[in-house]
């Protein structure tokens, strides 16, 4: 029999919304997760944590989701998206149909490291424990895309075509693996760094769809690769004849949070025509997923991950 709190913990369904609605998540082998940082109570993760603490104060797995009592936890209820069938698609372009009626978040008796606030979860089963241990940890190896509703079109994935070669724990700026006209992208990436910062201009390129044209794209950091050197500015560039044109530059500021990035996938996520491009950023311990999207014109910052790690 399942238990009273399951009887409790069932997400309600939403009608489908008029516009599109994504979400990332990922593949945990026996779980389909989401992130849905929409429902943290005022936005907030830590507080996600703190409702989930409250409710299931002890961890029955070293390491797992805890399925929730909606009804019994705080949320923003007024942002929920849930429609019945939500289309999930992973990096092979492989779409599925699945129903989320759980929300949890990741916790465990041994966890160290930082998974966000709350997810809604697609189970084959509903456990009759509120702990369900996984057979993946969340990585950028299984990210999906999540779209709300059946899809019309299914959106092609293009993942990364190239990556730097390193050698001896550093990359090797070489100008055969780069492309024509790289340096106008260190002129454009320099200013932040130091004078005694050793530095390297390096990165992944991959297709992305730009204004109704396939088009290579490179994203390429000039820093040091250990992010506790120096400042880390990184950019995306177009590949057109006779050089490189910017289309998004990162020059953030220096901080106790650098970070490198690498493109993971290109993918139409609002359905307009145009890819949105899905950067990994990698920090010392741990990571997180940006969206970027062309907006009125240009590029921009649409939606970061929960940062999972240390």
């Amino acid at each position: 029999m399942v238990s009273l709190i399951f009887l409790q913990a069932a997400v309600p369904f939403t009608p489908e919304p008029r516009t599109p609605q994504w979400r990332l998540g990922f593949d945990l082998g026996n779980a389909i997760v989401l992130e849905t940082p929409e429902l943290n109570p005022k936005g907030d993760p830590k507080l996600a944590m703190e409702e989930a603490e409250r409710v299931l104060p002890d961890p029955a797995l070293s390491f797992g989701l805890a399925l929730l009592p909606f009804a019994k936890v705080t949320t923003q209820t007024s942002q929920l998206v849930n429609p019945k069938q939500w289309t999930t698609v992973d990096q092979l372009g492989k779409a599925t149909n699945h129903a989320f009626q759980s929300m949890a978040v990741f916790m465990g008796s041994q966890m160290t490291t930082m998974e966000g606030g709350y997810h809604l979860v697609s189970v084959p089963l509903v456990p009759s424990s509120p702990f369900l241990g996984i057979r993946r940890q969340a990585s950028s190896e299984d990210l999906i895309f999540g779209f709300a509703g059946p899809l019309k079109k299914k959106p092609a994935v293009q993942t990364r075509l190239s990556e730097t070669r390193w050698e001896n724990l550093l990359p090797v700026e070489d100008p055969a693996d780069l492309p024509s006209g790289y340096e106008t992208a260190k002129g454009l990436l320099d200013g932040n760094g130091t004078a005694d910062q050793r530095r390297f201009l390096y990165g992944t390129s991959i297709h992305a769809v730009v204004q109704g044209r396939s088009t290579k794209l490179w994203l390429l950091n000039y820093s040091h690769p250990d992010t506790t050197i120096g400042t880390h500015p990184w950019g995306i560039f177009a590949e057109r004849q006779g050089g490189l044109e910017a289309l998004y530059i990162s020059k953030p500021a220096k901080s106790d949070d650098e970070y490198v990035a690498y493109f993971t996938a290109a993918i139409d996520l609002n359905q307009d025509g145009s890819d949105e491009l899905v950067v990994e950023l990698s920090y010392r311990n741990g990571t997180a997923f940006r969206v970027i999207s062309p907006t009125a014109g240009k590029y921009a910052d649409v939606y970061t991950s929960y940062y999972r790690g240390q």
